[in-house]
């Protein structure tokens, strides 16, 4: 990664520094109107590009943003000044929004493999940055035209399919981790009850102490013995909406109303097999297995 890094810098540098050099070069030769264009392409990709490299070796969000900003920036008024002070504004606010934008997808966007992505911004970098070179030589040189008509548009369709399909794959290989579901992931593991086990099978007065906790109850699974009178005692720290109703229909707990403080209940598992118990909304579960 730290080559690639270095190789990108290498890179975007020679490009930009070249693009820069022949801007003002060709000052005199180049309309202020595609002068300016091309300073705000260059500060743009300039600026997503640097920003996206600190952002990814930095691993954190403030000095990444302001050291791509000040960059985006420094682009824009480098590349703007043979051309204008248009060209100048438009460059250093073009330069500075996208070193913020690569900032943040580069810190934000944890890949298991960042050199994907960098391959992928380095690659858009150097076409458009030769475009970039292409059009100043091209707009200054009276003796070379470039026919843009004689691209044919299937060949810019069959581009953007191509470069859709990399993205998909990328979305539905493990390359790349996706941050909301990433988040919804752990989110989801917070949140789910931890498999507590109790058996009382062997005791001749059974009782059962449960926990009302933020992620269910515990214990959760309960072996308990066919014909013996069991007593359960829920504790519910909380006043809980979801919790404050417990149900276990298959032994006539209905809606039991659990408030804060233990509710003392008692049943008789009369049938053999596996039963489940719930709160109110059923978001919470556990299981009873009468042997």
């Amino acid at each position: 990664m730290f080559i690639l890094s270095i190789f990108t810098i290498i890179i975007m540098s020679l490009l930009t520094g070249y693009s820069i050099f022949l801007l003002h070069r060709k000052k005199n030769k180049l309309a202020n109107l595609s002068g300016t264009i091309v300073v705000i392409v260059l500060t743009m990709m300039g600026g997503l590009l640097s920003g996206y490299i600190s952002g990814i070796l930095s691993g954190e969000l403030f000095f990444p943003v302001g050291l791509a900003a000040l960059i985006g920036f420094v682009l824009g008024f480098i590349a703007g000044q043979p051309v204008g002070i248009l060209a100048i504004l438009s460059g250093s606010v073009s330069g500075i929004i996208s070193g913020i934008i690569g900032a943040l997808l580069g810190a934000i966007l944890q890949f298991d493999n960042p050199t994907i992505m960098l391959g992928i911004l380095l690659g858009l970098f150097v076409i458009i940055l030769g475009l970039v070179i292409v059009f100043i030589i091209v707009d200054t040189n009276g003796k070379l035209s470039l026919d843009t008509q004689g691209i044919s548009p299937f060949n810019i369709f069959s581009a953007g399919l191509v470069l859709i399909a990399l993205f998909l794959f990328l979305y539905s290989s493990d390359l790349v981790k996706i941050p909301g579901e990433a988040k919804a992931q752990t989110r989801e593991a917070s949140t789910a009850p931890t498999k507590t086990e109790l058996d009382i099978t062997g005791e001749t007065n059974p009782r059962i102490d449960m926990m009302v906790t933020p992620t269910g109850y515990s214990p959760n699974v309960i072996k308990v013995k066919k014909g013996v009178p069991v007593q359960l005692n829920i504790t519910n720290p909380g006043d809980n909406s979801c919790f404050s109703t417990f149900m276990m229909p298959d032994f006539n707990l209905n809606s039991v109303n659990l408030k804060a403080g233990t509710t003392k209940l008692t049943f008789t598992p009369d049938k053999a097999g596996e039963y489940t118990f719930t709160c109110g909304m059923n978001m919470f579960k556990g299981t009873i297995i009468v042997e």
